[in-house]
């Protein structure tokens, strides 16, 4: 954010934020953006309403939060949870609870301990997911972690190292609930360097060296160097590359 002479703001209660360039904001109660906010810092206490794009170098949101437009910044941490219209764009993203955008995501890493889900695409770095991730379009990571203990799907997965793996101790009590709580990844395509995987069901595994572990449901491996396949496990097809 360029340096300029800007002011701060603090809501206590109820209050609106009209649109502008501010220092730092912070609301405590029920906050409504008015307009598009270009801000050093904003941590919100409670609910926040977002009418408009926000960039905010530090976003911190402890409470629930809905908006419309981008979502900007350097880094953004959510303790509830946040639904936006839009794309969510962080080097660094840190979420407790549940992050939802019908837009995309990108960024350098993200640390997600509750859920993500996208109507787009992602890119980041490092993505770390310890419950539930969703992306309506392709996934890109350098380094993918996903500790599943929800259903999880992409079209597409793309990727260095790629594990995906399934909480211990959930799915058979909450597959007589609803199958949408059942541990589970689904895509069309994954391919990467480092692949494991466990209750995943894929057209395509493409790769490096593959681990395909319990539970998978793959129609066809295709890998370089080195491929091994769990007896709970169940694969349609596997070649190597020449």
């Amino acid at each position: 954010m360029e340096k300029q002479d800007v002011k701060d703001l603090r809501i206590h209660g109820m209050g609106n934020v009209p649109g502008g360039a501010y220092g730092k904001i912070s609301t405590d109660g029920t906050a409504t953006f008015k307009g598009e906010v270009k801000c050093a810092s904003l941590t919100a206490n409670g609910s926040l309403k977002l009418r408009d794009s926000v960039y905010a170098e530090q976003f911190r949101l402890n409470g629930t939060g809905r908006g419309t437009g981008t979502l900007a910044g350097k880094r953004l941490r959510v303790d509830g949870t946040l639904k936006i219209d839009g794309d969510v764009s962080f080097g660094h993203i840190n979420i407790n609870g549940m992050l939802q955008a019908s837009g995309g995501a990108n960024g350098e890493d993200a640390d997600i301990d509750g859920g993500m889900k996208l109507g787009g695409s992602a890119k980041y770095g490092t993505l770390k997911v310890h419950g539930v991730l969703q992306v309506g379009g392709r996934l890109n990571a350098g380094d993918l972690d996903i500790l599943m203990a929800g259903a999880c799907h992409a079209k597409e997965i793309g990727g260095d190292r790629i594990h995906v793996r399934k909480k211990l101790g959930v799915g058979r009590l909450l597959s007589l609930l609803s199958t949408s709580l059942v541990p589970g990844l689904t895509a069309e395509l994954i391919e990467g360097n480092d692949i494991v995987l466990e209750e995943t069901k894929a057209g395509i595994v493409r790769g490096h060296t593959i681990r395909i572990g319990p539970g998978c449901v793959i129609d066809r491996v295709e890998y370089k160097h080195h491929y091994e396949v769990d007896p709970n496990a169940s694969v349609g097809r596997a070649e190597q590359a020449q």
